[in-house]
């Protein structure tokens, strides 16, 4: 499966439950959460199809800690010998200086059902990791022409979404797991803390940007980002 496009430089990988980013700039690439262990050679495979190897990512951002975003990095790390971007408070999780914090399920039979299906069952140890730089709220990185960090607590402590800048403005939000988008906008499964996710998605909604990734379900781009905004005002 390849890399589809978002918008310009950016593109989008479904791993099954779960997608990843990649964004292209002129000698490097960059990529956002690393879907779960063993997932990796399908990203690799991906890449191959765009004409470009492991060794081209440069950069590694990690939206939050959880095994569906970070099951594969050890290995993309290892190979690609990528530098690692992430909050503190969810950084010393996949450091393994911490265990995972406690996560409750949204309010839904839908969410419980979910829950038992997808989470519980694939809950375990992560694979630990080194992480070179700790991103905080409003930093801008050096990569993808300035990539802006949005720390959104709530799913997890350290949860981060990222704006990528684009020309003419409105950038392109990856969310993570603040929402999602699988059947219809929406609570993630989880939370460590849902009235904080609440108030995060908020802040998210007052975001100027022409379009928004979720890592679980279908993008929104131009008019549709209206539908998010307004569920989250």
């Amino acid at each position: 499966m390849p890399f589809k496009p978002v918008a310009a430089h950016i593109y989008e990988l479904g791993l099954g439950l779960v997608n990843v980013w990649l964004i292209e700039d002129e000698t490097e690439l960059t990529l956002i959460d690393t879907g779960y262990a063993g997932q990796e050679q399908t990203i690799v495979a991906a890449l191959a199809q765009m004409g470009r190897k492991p060794s081209d990512i440069r950069h590694i951002l990690l939206t939050h800690c959880h095994s569906d975003h970070v099951g594969g990095l050890a290995v993309l790390k290892q190979i690609s010998q990528a530098q690692v971007w992430m909050h503190p408070a969810d950084a010393e999780v996949v450091r393994g200086d911490r265990a995972g914090r406690p996560i409750h399920t949204s309010p839904g039979l839908l969410n419980a059902i979910l829950f038992r299906l997808f989470i519980h069952s694939s809950s375990g140890p992560l694979p630990h990791s080194a992480i070179e730089h700790e991103v905080q709220d409003g930093a801008v990185l050096p990569m993808g022409g300035g990539i802006r960090v949005l720390h959104t607590p709530g799913h997890t402590l350290g949860h981060s979404a990222f704006l990528l800048p684009q020309q003419g403005g409105g950038g392109v939000m990856i969310l993570g797991d603040a929402c999602s988008n699988v059947l219809d906008l929406g609570y993630s499964i989880v939370y460590e803390d849902i009235q904080t996710g609440r108030a995060s998605l908020s802040k998210l909604a007052k975001t100027e940007c022409q379009a928004v990734c979720f890592s679980h379900g279908k993008a929104l781009k131009h008019g549709a980002v209206r539908s998010f905004q307004q569920k989250w005002a």
